[in-house]
């Protein structure tokens, strides 16, 4: 059984020898604002690595072989998803649509982005089909590609389908996302998986997330000669610019060899300049214009669709300088307009105003990127992601850039998504041992002072067995926001909680994890109503069942309380990773016991 090599499918340079492990399948998925892919690798015990990639979808042309797909989704009158990507695009499908009042989902993407991001960005979302959810979107997205991903899958393989039914059990998923998505959406994105039939409720743990530009990164070094130049000590920043987001992050090389080890040098940077920003302000200045000439609202209707379509496909992805006017077409022959430079069909927009629809973005993007390597200096900058294509953005990149000394390495395969790719790549060799934080987090405690201390005063305090007073509202940080942790550190935070019964109900226990952007020490979280303070949100619960603990209670007496009981635990939490893990530890008859805890997003979506 072995996988039939067609250059056209396969990655040019697999991942070099035989695989060890235990034989497997692993799929990577990008769902991205604008496009989507799907990567997989059927790795087989003391046989060659290869990854693939999904080239084939319905609606696609056989020799087109591009493995991008348009994130869109129809749906009918019964909110039943109807036609999926390149298919959503054919005549017949808008025919049937406007036919059977169907509903487009598209940018369903921005939906998921995290409040502060929409906030400070001013998204402008399209609106989700009528009683259609978010989730049940991505559900049907997810379920289509991995549909299509078997049917690829058992053309591609010898024995395929056989193949794909005994490893079906054990199949790994590995979904990219955004630099700046966290615990909040990679718990949607599971849930909306399970509910796709990635994996049954038991297994959540065989869908694991990578970030969008440390998937980019793991392609990059497998695919350019990058990976042979990076040497022990040296720094480089990938910037990866998608339809939604950019992600800018910056790695130091701890090791070339035998290894290649990174950790990321700073916390990564997310702004919200994605392509589909440069299409909006093409399609403010047609609709202006159109509307200008004094045209029919329907026709300004029409016109702009068709403008804005021709210009994301063509002048778009052509488009190098501002000496350069281009050409879109908004309507049949027949039109001409001079008041609007059309002839024929065809509107002609200065090369000045061109510019300025990417310089909007541009700058958001350099600032960024500048941000995350002042005082670094890296030897490199990886351009990655589909608006990394872009020939102007490479260009003002070089431009930008290069004289600092910093060489702007660029991928050349356009028709990949090179996140899936690099997904794949990651979850079988990821090269990042440490990544910093993007916020610093910690947990509320209750200080001990002396009844008298000024501390004490204002705030609600309680009194603790030992007779001193316990202030509520400070602040215990327990990672630094910036700050590289290895992805295997385990930090641990001590917890005392007392009882007045030696058997009270340990069912379920919760902590609140907060986190916030403020810079320097804190000290205090809340003010004294019991408000947090600016800065603060809350991030997350740890719940866990404590019963097995019963046996870790030890008896105690205070003058004021009397005797009462004491259970002594640590909740230990793992932050480095591309994922939160989280345990609790505690001391019983001489041994160190463990426990499973569950990280609860505190907003649902």
């Amino acid at each position: 059984m072995s996988i039939l090599n067609e250059s056209v499918n396969a990655i040019p340079k697999p991942l070099r020898g035989a695989w060890e492990g235990d034989s497997k399948i692993v799929i990577g998925i990008d769902i991205g604002t604008t496009q989507s892919g799907v990567a997989f690798a059927f790795l087989q015990k003391g046989v060659e690595q290869v990854i693939h990639r999904v080239t084939r979808w319905p609606g696609q042309e056989a020799q087109n072989q591009q493995s991008k797909i348009p994130t869109l989704v129809w749906y009918d009158i019964d909110k039943k998803a109807v036609s999926f990507g390149a298919e959503a695009l054919s005549h017949q499908a808008k025919e049937l649509a406007e036919d059977n009042n169907w509903q487009l989902a598209k940018h369903f993407k921005l939906h998921l982005h995290p409040d502060d991001m929409k906030v400070k960005h001013d998204l402008k979302l399209d609106s989700l089909p009528r009683g259609v959810s978010l989730q049940q979107i991505y559900s049907d997205s997810l379920s289509y590609l991995l549909e299509h991903t078997r049917i690829f899958f058992e053309g591609r393989v010898v024995d395929g389908s056989l193949i794909w039914g005994n490893y079906r059990s054990k199949m790994e998923f590995v979904i990219a996302h955004p630099n700046g998505w966290g615990i909040r959406e990679q718990t949607f994105l599971r849930a909306a998986a399970i509910e796709a039939g990635f994996v049954p409720d038991s297994s959540p743990h065989k869908i694991r997330f990578v970030t969008e530009a440390e998937a980019s990164v793991h392609f990059c070094i497998h695919h350019t000669n990058l990976g042979a130049r990076l040497q022990a000590g040296m720094k480089f920043a990938v910037c990866d610019a998608g339809g939604s987001t950019v992600d800018t992050t910056i790695y130091s090389v701890i090791a070339g060899r035998p290894m290649l080890k990174m950790e990321e040098d700073r916390a990564s940077a997310c702004v919200q300049a994605g392509a589909i920003f440069v299409d909006a302000a093409a399609e403010k200045y047609i609709q202006t214009a159109l509307r200008n000439a004094s045209l029919s609202r329907e026709d300004i209707q029409d016109y702009t669709a068709r403008g804005v379509k021709d210009f994301e496909k063509v002048a778009k992805r052509n488009f190098r300088s501002e000496a350069e006017d281009i050409v879109v077409e908004i309507a049949g022959p027949r039109f001409s307009n001079s008041s609007i430079k059309a002839r024929r069909g065809r509107m002609t927009i200065p090369g000045s105003i061109v510019k300025s629809f990417f310089d909007v973005c541009l700058d958001e993007i350099t600032a960024s990127v500048d941000q995350q390597i002042h005082e670094i200096s890296p030897s490199y900058i990886l351009l990655v992601g589909g608006f990394g294509d872009s020939p102007y953005l490479r260009q003002e990149f070089k431009r930008r850039y290069e004289p600092q000394g910093c060489q702007v390495t660029l991928t050349n395969d356009s028709t990949s998504k090179a996140v899936a790719d690099g997904a794949v790549i990651w979850s079988l060799t990821s090269s990042v041992v440490g990544r910093a934080p993007r916020a610093s987090f910690g947990i509320e405690v209750h200080q001990i002072y002396d009844p008298a201390s000024p501390e004490c005063q204002g705030r609600k305090t309680y009194i603790c067995p030992s007779g001193y007073t316990r202030v509520n509202g400070a602040w215990a940080q327990i990672v630094n926001r910036g700050i590289a942790l290895d992805v295997e550190a385990i930090t641990r935070q001590r917890f005392w909680q007392y009882y007045s019964s030696p058997n009270p109900t340990l069912s379920n226990y919760q902590l609140t994890v907060y986190l916030h952007s403020n810079e320097g020490d804190q000290h205090w979280m809340k003010d004294k109503e019991g408000k947090l303070l600016r800065g603060f949100q809350k991030c997350c619960i740890i719940s866990a069942d404590l019963k097995k603990l019963s046996g870790a209670l030890e008896p105690r007496t205070s003058l004021r309380a009397g005797t009462y009981w004491a259970l002594t635990f640590e909740v230990c939490i793992r932050f480095g990773g591309t994922e939160w893990e989280a345990y609790l530890e505690w001391e019983e008859d001489g041994a160190t016991r463990k426990g499973k805890a569950t990280i609860i997003p505190e907003q649902l979506i």
